[in-house]
């Protein structure tokens, strides 16, 4: 795929995390994980639709095809090329390509960093995993406690570098309030 392509994508990403999922959060839109999935996908899907109508790109949930299939693993948002010209009868056996994993956690309360660091385990295996073809990954986290900006993953952690950015969200702005930020490793 086109770099140009994928910095929009990534770009895109960032700013519907920081802007449209903020006020979405802001605007009660946002109750559980669903809600937020639901909330990327359609701030993505809305920005970028001429794009991936295109470019044959298309946003998928709950993906457990092509490299996926057989892993155990189901990631919860790809964004992946479809091969138009594919005469498969299911459409998760035409994927030509994996641009972007995106996991997500929606938690409250300080037990849920547990499943939080269980999902930053699950993209580490993603990228350790040679069979899986994917060069970004994201992992967009709602923490509804109190806490200095943070990153889940070690900033010097090698297997992120250069493929994981984390989208974050916890009670860490002025007078407590929630932000909403970007760390790319």
């Amino acid at each position: 795929m086109d770099k140009t392509i994928i910095e929009l994508i990534d770009s895109t990403i960032k700013f519907v995390w920081e802007f449209e999922i903020a006020r979405d959060y802001d605007n009660w839109w946002l109750l559980k994980e669903d809600s937020l999935k639901n909330a990327l996908y359609y701030h993505i899907r809305s920005k970028l639709e001429r794009i991936f109508e295109d470019h044959n790109i298309r946003i998928y949930t709950e993906f457990n095809d092509d490299t996926f299939k057989g892993t155990g693993y189901r990631p919860d948002m790809v964004i992946a090329t479809v091969d138009e010209e594919c005469e498969e009868e299911y459409l998760g056996k035409c994927i030509k390509e994996c641009l972007c994993v995106i996991e997500l956690k929606h938690k409250g309360g300080y037990v849920g960093h547990k499943d939080i660091f269980s999902d930053f385990e699950k993209i580490k295996g993603y990228i350790e995993n040679p069979d899986i073809k994917c060069d970004r990954y994201y992992m967009a986290t709602i923490w509804e406690c109190k806490d200095k900006p943070v990153t889940w993953a070690r900033k010097n952690a090698a297997w992120a570098k250069g493929k994981l950015t984390e989208l974050n969200a916890s009670y860490c702005g002025e007078n407590g309030d929630i932000k909403f930020y970007v760390h790319p490793h």
